[in-house]
């Protein structure tokens, strides 16, 4: 059978004309979604980051109000609705300082040293660099403060050291022992305790705010009380408080001018008033009887800048202090001295001769030598202003005529080096005396080898490892002897005097001392007083924090040459490790973020592109002004992080005041990749300035802007605060917040 098939050309043609069209239309179609689709995500992209942006805009705002107004227990609220994207936090990688310096032409820079490993590098060309010393601030909830308390104290005596404002509520106060928490202790504010610390072994005190700790050996002692608002520059105060035992105590305040001075005992205060005596080169002193029946604390406040001197024994032979110099250092040229019977000592740790003098008299100190004198001068009706041709330590001592060999007590034996509390050499000057003489000599870092030469030979070790104690005791011998710092970092050394003594310590993190002695117009590489973090998560550094075995934000003092003096203080560095709040999404590229730092809010959409939302906050004005509170925020432990919506609970635990002083020069630094676009969003105004238009990068030629200014030095992240070379009355406060994030439950 034959089939009739034929073929149809044309339908063959349009068949194939079809697919053909079909194929062309696909590819057309796929050209299409390939150019559409990163505009889309990048539509997308720009919801996000927009819509972010506002709501960490709203937390920025909460945030500033809370630290800056509110009061401890205080609190706000806030929900994140993340559109796609999810919230996490983030604390490494996240840091911002800021700098002063208090001298007239002088500049003081710090970077690398919120790098997490142990460099940090400082410049100061005007010049000689003296030495660094660095405190660790202790931020963030889990990183409490640290006090080891030695073997031979017998009895511990602490208060809450009140800031601006601190909780009402109990401050918890560990007692541990071989790293178990033997008993918790809370705190009132205004409330002390006392420990029997002859009943323990080597113990440390672990608070969750810092404390006012104060040792005791027998019947007590003398010692310099720090204050509650130290001054960045020369370490005086306005304000203390002081716990004092039953019996009989003394206090002794000395300024330069006439002082206001309010003493308040439980509920009755009372106000007393020390006036100038008229003599040159003699400045006021006060003291005043106080009788307690039972434990307690003191709250003691002045008009002027002042040091105060506490003896809980007013029995004679009982009691040594070393005093600071006006620069606020142990080594100086110039001294307000107690008006106290006693007797004064003058060591010159020199290689030449040094002449001190005071009003009606003075000595003359050969090198390497220490001598006494019976004080106060005759003659002398308030607190003697003493001056020396060169660098001096001054120790008070109550002593009765030719016996101050023989005088008890507890002193800070200062470092030759630093002229600072620690140091990698001391000198020791050992009288005969009929009591026994000793030195505590406690690692200010996680090595110290040392070596003693001289009058008595020994050498020993202190390492960070478990069982291993931080201290080491030498027993003294007549004559003088050298102690050098061979390998690792810097040590402070405590005299023991007797069975006698009183000594205020500070928390384990505080006062690390590195010596430098060089001026220098470039870099100066040091080594950070702690273990290097490089290369290690988030884990491993929150530990750290926690331990002390890191800082978890630091200030860093610079000491240096001034005039006549070679250990005045040029500036402070606050540097700052912050939590930061990160909410990460993808446009059309991935890696995007919005994020809350230190009261700024940044992106890097589109395209890794520095933006900054919301500036940080900060005051300048009317005229030379500048204040800046950092809201320090970190997470509980118990936070969650993710895509969904979360609720924020922000508390504010503290607000402190690290400087409310005179500066001649402020500087601002943040952590890249925004550092220089926060640098540059700062200097709000400059690009309408008519002299930084005809002189760019010349500050000393600006005359017409006042505000921030990014520093013109080349790759850097610095703003520099610009008021015409006037002096600015320069105001930093720190809030710490704690903020609780959980999924929000519609």
């Amino acid at each position: 059978m034959k089939s009739g098939l034929q073929r149809n050309e044309e339908a063959v043609s349009a068949a194939v004309a079809t697919v053909l069209m079909f194929g062309g239309v696909l590819s057309i179609i796929g050209m299409m979604m390939v150019s559409m689709i990163p505009v889309i995500e990048e539509l997308e992209g720009s919801v996000e980051r927009h819509d972010m942006s506002a709501q960490m805009s709203q937390l920025a705002h909460q945030t500033s109000a809370l630290s800056e107004k509110g009061m401890p227990g205080d609190s706000t609220s806030i929900d994140l609705i993340p559109v796609d994207g999810s919230l996490e936090w983030q604390h490494m990688k996240s840091g911002m300082w800021y700098a002063a310096t208090w001298h007239e032409d002088m500049s003081f820079r710090m970077r690398g040293a919120l790098d997490f490993d142990d460099e940090l590098e400082v410049r100061h060309p005007e010049s000689v660099n003296t030495a660094l010393c660095i405190d660790d601030l202790r931020l963030g909830p889990s990183n409490p403060y640290y006090y080891t308390i030695p073997e031979w104290v017998d009895k511990v005596r602490f208060t809450v050291a009140p800031g601006l404002a601190i909780p009402l509520g109990p401050v918890d106060v560990d007692l541990v022992v071989d790293e178990e928490i033997e008993q918790t202790i809370e705190l009132m504010v205004d409330g002390m305790h006392e420990l029997e610390a002859n009943e323990l072994e080597l113990f440390t005190l672990a608070s969750s705010h810092e404390l006012n700790v104060f040792i005791e050996r027998g019947t007590g002692g003398t010692t310099l009380v720090a204050p509650n608002d130290a001054s960045p520059i020369d370490n005086t105060g306005r304000s203390w408080s002081v716990p004092l035992p039953a019996g009989t105590s003394k206090i002794h305040l000395i300024s330069d001018d006439a002082n206001q001075i309010s003493i308040t005992n439980e509920s009755t205060t009372q106000t007393h008033y020390a006036l100038p005596s008229g003599q040159n080169r003699v400045g006021v002193a006060f003291t005043k009887t106080i009788v307690q029946a039972s434990p307690g604390v003191i709250h003691i406040s002045s008009s002027d800048a002042s040091r105060l001197l506490v003896q809980t024994s007013i029995d004679a032979d009982q009691g040594i202090v070393s005093l600071p110099s006006t620069d606020g250092q142990y080594l100086g040229h110039a001294f307000i001295a107690p008006y106290l019977d006693g007797e004064m000592v003058f060591t010159n740790p020199g290689t030449s001769s040094v002449t001190v003098t005071w009003r009606g008299g003075g000595i003359s100190v050969a090198p390497n030598q220490s001598l006494g004198f019976a004080w106060p001068p005759a003659g002398v009706n308030g607190a003697p202003l003493v001056e020396a041709e060169g660098d001096v330590f001054v120790t008070w001592r109550s002593a009765s005529t030719g016996e101050g060999a023989n005088t008890s007590g507890l002193f800070i034996h200062p470092a030759d080096d630093t002229g600072a509390s620690s140091g990698q050499h001391h000198t020791f000057h050992v009288e005969n005396s009929t009591l026994s003489q000793s030195a505590h000599l406690m690692r200010a870092g996680q090595t110290v080898v040392w070596n003693l030469t001289g009058a008595m030979m020994q050498n020993g070790s202190m390492f960070e490892q478990n069982g291993h104690s931080p201290f080491d005791l030498l027993n003294l011998t007549e004559g003088t002897s050298s102690l050098m710092v061979t390998e690792g970092h810097t040590l402070r050394a405590t005299r023991i005097n007797g069975n006698d003594g009183l000594h205020q310590i500070r928390h384990d993190g505080e006062d690390r001392c590195l010596s430098i002695g060089v001026e220098a117009s470039g870099w100066i590489a040091m080594t950070l007083p702690w273990t290097s973090m490089s290369g290690r998560g988030e884990v491993d550094l929150k530990n750290a924090w926690r331990a002390g075995t890191h800082p978890s934000s630091m200030e860093i003092t610079l000491i240096g040459g001034q005039g006549t003096s070679t250990h005045a203080t040029i500036g402070t560095v606050w540097g700052f490790h912050l939590s930061r709040l990160a909410y990460g999404f993808s446009s059309s590229i991935m890696g995007m973020e919005v994020a809350y730092s230190g009261g700024a809010v940044l992106t890097n959409h589109p395209e890794f592109e520095s933006f900054v939302v919301v500036a940080p906050s900060d005051r300048g004005g009317p005229g030379p002004r500048f204040a800046a509170t950092v809201p320090a925020l970190h997470p509980t432990a118990g936070s969650t992080t993710g895509a969904g919506s979360m609720n924020l609970e922000i508390e504010l635990v503290d607000r402190s005041s690290l400087a409310s002083t005179v500066a001649h020069e402020i500087r601002r630094g943040w952590s890249e990749p925004y550092g220089t676009a926060i640098a540059l969003a700062s200097a709000d105004g400059l690009e309408s300035s008519e002299d930084w238009t005809v002189y760019p990068g010349r500050i000393d030629l600006l005359t017409d802007y006042v505000g921030w200014v990014p520093d013109p030095s080349y790759g850097t992240s610095e703003a520099v605060w610009h008021t015409n070379g006037e002096p600015i009355q320069f105001t930093l406060q720190m809030s710490s917040l704690n903020v609780h994030m959980t999924e929000a439950i519609s």
